[in-house]
């Protein structure tokens, strides 16, 4: 008989689909949630120089935007002694509150590949990967996950630029000619992000306590990464508030961070 087996197949096959489908519902909702976010202009406390000539450089007198996108191919693996694995990605980016979303579709094994949602919306903070983006691979949320979520968002202001003029909840602190931390609250505790700059450009980021796994448990982290942008290049590339109308670029993240 092999009516049994066709059957317990179809079950598993529509199990998959619903489950993919439910995903994908999911991380439309955030993404349009992101989208329609409508913040009234608020005041927003000084920021330093340099940050000011990057900014302005960068938007180049462009209208503030609600939300940038960006489209992203690279490679990423999840641990530092992992291989690497082709990405491809797409991210929105809040201008006038802390928030994003990462969506990404990566190549887990030859003919396999993983659905990996990385967000901070709405305050909380999620990383989910699904195998084929059903089976769920992995998943970290909470207090700690959504501060780490969060230094995402500040360590990748220079892919927003506006946001550095146009963010009311985020604070600025020059530690010297060169390195300016920004920060913002979370459920976690304040989130701090150093931003070094090189020739007026942000050349990297880095952070002394960004929550990491370490086995079982999340520790404060040291979390370094190149930034490898230029309010020249910005002025090129950046196309605020069009949807798939952002940059394209080649990265390597051993964290699953676009950067």
């Amino acid at each position: 008989m092999t009516v049994l087996p066709l059957v317990g197949a179809g079950s598993l096959l529509l199990a998959h689909l619903l489950t993919a489908a439910a995903f994908r519902k999911r991380t439309d909702a955030m993404i349009a949630r992101l989208e329609d976010t409508n913040v009234a202009e608020q005041s927003t406390p000084p920021v330093p120089a340099i940050i000011l000539s990057f900014a302005r450089r960068a938007v180049c007198e462009t209208p503030v935007p609600n939300n940038v996108w960006l489209s992203q191919r690279g490679e990423m693996r999840a641990n530092p002694r992992g291989p690497w694995r082709p990405f491809t990605a797409e991210q929105v980016i809040s201008i006038h509150e802390p928030g994003f979303a990462w969506l990404a579709r990566m190549q887990a094994a030859p003919f396999v590949s993983a659905r990996i949602l990385d967000c901070y919306v709405g305050g909380e903070g999620l990383l989910e990967a699904r195998l084929f983006g059903s089976l769920r691979l992995a998943r970290a949320a909470g207090p700690q996950a959504t501060k780490g979520e969060l230094m995402r968002y500040l360590a990748e202001l220079a892919w927003a630029p506006h946001a550095m003029l146009h963010n009311p909840q985020l604070s600025w602190r020059e530690i010297d000619a060169t390195i300016v931390e920004v920060s913002a609250e979370s459920p976690a505790g304040l989130a701090r992000v150093r931003l070094i700059f090189e020739n007026g450009d942000i050349a990297r980021v880095e952070a002394d306590d960004r929550p990491g796994a370490v086995g079982r448990r999340i520790v404060p982290t040291r979390w370094q990464g190149a930034a490898a942008t230029t309010a020249r290049w910005m002025v090129a590339a950046f196309r605020p508030g069009r949807r798939r109308a952002g940059c394209w670029r080649t990265v390597r993240s051993s964290t699953g961070a676009a950067g």
